[in-house]
């Protein structure tokens, strides 16, 4: 099974700013949808999940296939789309697996992004650097204690201010 990330970042590495927003360019936005459906799985931590569920369900990114949240609280407010929980990053690659899944996007937050790549489980990372730097934002990774290398396989351009960056991670 292919394990991507899926990463909205500003220039200095921050997922949002110290509020907790993060006004991302639509193209972004498209990309990171797009993705999301193209693999028809996806993890999400209990805080990102909880975030959606104030959004329209239009908003949600995988309307179409299952979402694991990520979470050691017994049950959550559901939604109308496919959700399961799992308590750590291996229960959720388990549990795609067992729904016949090849591929899942991690898109987040930082707990989440930072307990996969502890667990050394992810295979590839898409970044789309955004045009801001956040003095006081929330750190790409939390509390990181690994070190990987990667490997740039493509970079583009999204729109004239924002681009992306497609990594695989070296394996030991």
């Amino acid at each position: 099974m292919k394990v991507i990330f899926y990463i909205a970042s500003s220039v200095n590495g921050c997922i949002a700013d110290v509020s907790g927003e993060t006004n991302w360019t639509k193209e972004s936005n498209a990309s990171y949808i797009s993705m999301c459906q193209s693999a028809g799985a996806i993890v999400m931590g209990r805080k990102t999940y909880e975030e959606y569920l104030t959004l329209p369900d239009s908003d949600w990114p995988n309307q179409h296939g299952p979402t694991v949240v990520l979470t050691s609280q017994p049950k959550l407010t559901k939604n109308k789309f496919e959700s399961y929980l799992a308590k750590t990053p291996v229960d959720a690659i388990n549990l795609f697996k067992e729904l016949g899944k090849r591929e899942v996007i991690i898109i987040g937050g930082n707990q989440t992004w930072t307990s996969f790549m502890r667990n050394n489980l992810v295979d590839e990372i898409y970044i789309d650097i955004e045009p801001v730097a956040f003095g006081n934002g929330k750190a790409l990774f939390q509390g990181a204690d690994f070190d990987v290398r990667l490997e740039l396989l493509e970079s583009k351009s999204l729109n004239s201010h924002t681009i992306q960056l497609h990594y695989l991670i070296a394996k030991p």
